[in-house]
Order: structure tokens, then sequence, then C-alpha cells
């Protein structure tokens, strides 16, 4: 029997920037009928190493895509170059330059913002709060700090928006919700709906959306077998500092919230 294609080959490990995509991937197989191969790459096994996936991508990083719907297999990575080629090819979640140059200005620079901004905040405080085999303490300071600041700039944009981007949800929501959803489950950073009150607004909004559920269901999977000691034994090879719960001295750091 024939194997049918699928339309799209998904690299991905189940965090923050490949949530992104999925949760793309998913409104377009709901609205249009694509259909999408997802395959993991452990990157505890430094499987983004392999000759196989730096020909997917030099940069060695899920996510990654492979659009087979064309003549030649068309590959796309970087989480938000992903989202803007699927949000262009499909005329969905992106206004159209031509007709609405203001509002698709404003939907890419918020994404591109969540790129350069965001995401590298949260996951370096990530990695100096998890996987980091002993307590970086400025580190952990310097992305605390950042990361507050990103929470409320974010906030002060939704008091006047009711999405990211603006009126209409977009891809500027999807590169921010592959982060922000983890607020859903846990009080990273110390988010509360007193301190960011139109954030979980916008979060409660886009949480209603059939993909944004499958997703969330997903991080609570995660959450359930989260375990960093396959990650923190790229830095160290010591066994005592591997298995450690968290990075050795963390509970002594003691980080600003109010600010």
């Amino acid at each position: 029997m024939t194997q049918i294609k699928s339309d799209y080959i998904f690299f991905t490990n189940g965090t923050p920037n490949t949530y992104k995509v999925k949760l793309i991937l998913l409104e377009l197989e709901k609205e249009y009928g694509i259909t999408f191969e997802s395959r993991n790459i452990d990157i505890s096994k430094k499987e983004n190493y392999s000759e196989e996936f730096t020909k997917i991508n030099p940069n060695k990083k899920v996510p990654a895509i492979v659009d087979q719907t064309g003549e030649k297999p068309l590959i796309v990575f970087e989480s938000v170059s992903i989202l803007i080629y699927l949000s262009q090819k499909y005329n969905i979640f992106l206004p159209n330059f031509k007709t609405n140059p203001n509002e698709n200005s404003d939907v890419i620079t918020w994404a591109v913002w969540q790129a350069a901004n965001l995401g590298p905040a949260f996951g370096q405080y990530f990695h100096f709060s998890f996987y980091s085999p002993t307590v970086q303490e400025y580190s952990l300071h310097r992305f605390n700090n950042e990361a507050q600041r990103i929470l409320r700039l974010l906030d002060d944009r939704l008091s006047v928006s009711p999405y990211i981007g603006g009126k209409e949800y977009s891809i500027a929501d999807i590169a921010s919700a592959g982060w922000l959803l983890y607020l859903n489950h846990a009080p990273i950073f110390k988010a509360t709906k007193e301190r960011f009150p139109h954030l979980f607004k916008w979060l409660d909004l886009i949480n209603q959306r059939d993909a944004v559920k499958q997703v969330n269901q997903n991080i609570l999977e995660g959450f359930k077998n989260f375990n960093p000691t396959g990650i923190r034994s790229l830095f160290t090879n010591d066994p005592e500092l591997i298995n450690a719960k968290a990075p050795v001295g963390i509970e002594s750091v003691v980080l600003k919230y109010d600010q």
C-alpha cells in the first residue's frame, strides 16, 4: 500500500519555540486540511548535530519544516520565519501588505520583537534556572529583570489592543504564545493576574482556540515529564551536578519582581 506523503515535515522537540509552529500547523490543519508529520529531535542526544538534520538547518536548532506541497521540497527554519512563510502562503494570521500595510507592519514587528526579546530573555532565564550545573547569580538577575520588563511592556500593549499585533489574532500572538502559554500552568516570573491583568485577559482569550487547547495539554504533559538531567549533562560530567534538582546554590538567590 502506498504511503501518502504529508504536506509538511515538522522538526520539533516540544519546547516553546517549536510550540509556535505547532500552533499554526494545527490552525492550518483545521482551516485548510493540511497534513504534517512531526519528527522529534532529541537535543540531549545531540541529534540536532547529526548530518541529516544539519542539512535541514545548518544552525542546528529546532523548529524547522520541510514543505512538500510543491514540485520540490522547500526547507524553512527559524520559528518566526516559518510563521511568516506559512501565513503568507495561506493568507492567514497576517494582514495583506498591499491592502493593509500598516496592520501588516504591526504584526510582523511584534512577531520579530518576540524573537529578538521575549524568547531570548525567557530562554536564558530558564537555562540558568534549570540546566546550568551551578548557580550563575548575575545571569539569573539579568534575565529575570529583562523578563519583568518584557511582561510589563506586553501588559501595557495589551491594555490598548485585544491582541499583540492589533485587532485580530495573528502570528504576533502565536509567536509569543509559544512561551506565554506556560503562565497558564505555573507562576513563572511570579506573573499573576494582579500584576499583569491585560496579559492574562489575552491568555483567557486565546485559550479558547482549539489549537491553543491542544498545546496547553502538551505543556502540562511536559511539566509531568520534566527532567533537566539530560540537558545538564551536555554542560558537565559531574554526576552529582547532573542529577541535582536545580543548579547548586540557586536556593540562596533572591530575585526582584515588582519594578
